[in-house]
């Protein structure tokens, strides 16, 4: 099964170097209007910033989609080293804004080179990185003691994510089980006669480091 690896959330750094001050922001896009929107937003935020720098990663069904922008600064001095931080972590369907509010002493290229590429790097970071891989959402209703079985055999996290539980007279649980484990799980419930539903596909997500 094919897997991705972006973000769980939407994350932000601040680094200040020689008077000028970088604030970063990565974010989850699944398509290019959602990463358009985030650049966007980031410079409506920050309409009196000297430059809005980006850059995102879109996977597409048979292509990837890369952009960025300088965002006025020397030609591969902003860009480029955002998108090679998002390349660094392996990240895709993620988006970075960089905006600079220059302090009045130049920096160089290389300067800006480490300052926008750290400046999104612990912005990415900060977003959490996750695997997401395909999935399916799961309806069990069990005993107490199959519950346990199940939690030894199956690991949390790995092979699955519990999305909702009610721990009453039996266990009813939501999961959500990667769909290469599918096959595994229905055979544990069949074998013990548990009754089980399968639901909607999903994106089993496992946080990564």
């Amino acid at each position: 099964m094919d897997c991705t690896k972006s973000l769980l959330e939407t994350g932000s750094s601040e680094i200040n170097i020689k008077k000028s001050k970088f604030i970063g922001f990565s974010k989850r896009c699944e398509n290019e209007d959602e990463a358009k929107s985030l650049i966007k937003a980031v410079l409506q935020d920050h309409a009196g910033a000297d430059h809005c720098c980006w850059a995102y990663r879109i996977s597409l069904p048979g292509r990837e989609v890369a952009n960025y922008s300088d965002g006025g600064e020397p030609h591969g001095s902003a860009g480029q080293p955002i998108l090679g931080s998002i390349f660094r972590l392996e990240l895709t369907d993620v988006a970075v804004a960089v905006i600079r509010y220059f302090g009045g002493v130049k920096l160089g290229i290389r300067g800006l080179i480490d300052a926008y590429g750290e400046t999104a790097l612990k912005a990415l970071r900060a977003g959490k990185p996750a695997l997401f891989c395909p999935g399916v959402e799961l309806a069990a209703e069990m005993s107490y003691s199959h519950w346990n079985d199940f939690s030894r055999l199956f690991v949390e996290g790995r092979d699955f994510s519990v999305r909702n539980v009610d721990y009453s007279d039996r266990v009813i649980s939501t999961l959500a089980v990667r769909k290469e484990n599918i096959d595994r799980v229905s055979y544990f419930f069949k074998e013990r006669r548990i009754h089980f539903e399968m639901g909607e596909e999903l994106s089993f997500v496992s946080p990564v480091e």
